[in-house]
């Protein structure tokens, strides 16, 4: 299911009054990450601006095939305290047919080197599945997954996302670090959906991890969301009583409770 085009701003404006309502009633607790896919131009040019206007900050998860034409401008974002994770550097979708060696030596191995020299060795190591898929080499569905956790150990990542479930309750999170779960953006979630998500984290105090690929232009199949939506749904974020944090930050305030 597609975002609303038509109605989307009537319809997000009314539920952005209602969660200020809500959240002038109480917060309690919770936390929201913004999350961005890919390394788009269109986040450099179009979301981070959007988020420091509001004094928000987002975790990009980059691909290497996408930030090399603009590496510098990338580079900048952590000093800017925005996070910069790992998206693989050519963004496969078929690992199958890959051992877990390999795997790691192509497509992780050159970014995280990257992204220690960007951010520093002390970052958080972060993750996102390319098209979600952990079916990694050989097996049953469990076994592939067990490598692909096991190889994001091996190599220091500390946490893994996908783009589906229910905001994470902390226990979650504890057991299965490589396992987050998000609600994406511009493909199958209406504001009504995105309203829910945020408020089912607050009132049961879950971490809400919002996904965004394509901010402002650009085609329907890469999960656009408009420059106006994404700015309306900051809004909602704002609005919403829940804490907003970076991936790692969260990651950490876990950790530390």
């Amino acid at each position: 299911m597609q975002v609303n085009r038509r109605h989307f701003a009537t319809g997000l404006a009314t539920l952005i009054l209602g969660a200020r309502a809500a959240h002038a009633e109480t917060a309690t607790g919770g936390a929201v990450s913004l999350t961005y896919d890919d390394g788009l131009p269109s986040h450099l040019d179009v979301a981070v601006p959007a988020l420091e206007r509001r004094g928000l900050r987002g975790t990009f998860y980059v691909t290497w095939d996408n930030i090399v034409d603009r590496v510098g401008d990338w580079e900048k974002l952590p000093a800017r305290g925005h996070e910069l994770g790992a998206h693989t550097m050519h963004h496969p979708c078929n690992i199958g047919p890959l051992s877990a060696r390999d795997y790691a030596a192509r497509e992780f191995a050159p970014l995280e080197a990257w992204l220690d020299s960007v951010a520093g060795p002390a970052r958080a190591r972060d993750f996102a599945y390319p098209c979600d898929v952990t079916n990694l080499g050989p097996g049953a569905p469990n076994v592939q997954r067990a490598r692909y956790e096991a190889m994001l150990r091996r190599l220091g990542i500390r946490s893994a996302r996908n783009s589906e479930g229910p905001p994470n309750p902390s226990g979650w999170v504890t057991r299965h670090p490589y396992r987050l779960q998000a609600l994406a953006i511009g493909y199958d979630a209406e504001p009504l959906d995105v309203f829910n998500y945020l408020q089912l984290a607050r009132h049961e105090q879950r971490w809400a991890i919002l996904v965004f690929h394509q901010v402002g232009d650009g085609p329907e199949s890469d999960g656009t969301v408009s420059a106006g939506q994404h700015e309306a749904l900051l809004d909602m974020v704002l609005a919403s009583g829940l804490t907003p944090r970076t991936v790692g930050a969260q990651m950490r305030h876990l950790a530390s409770g």
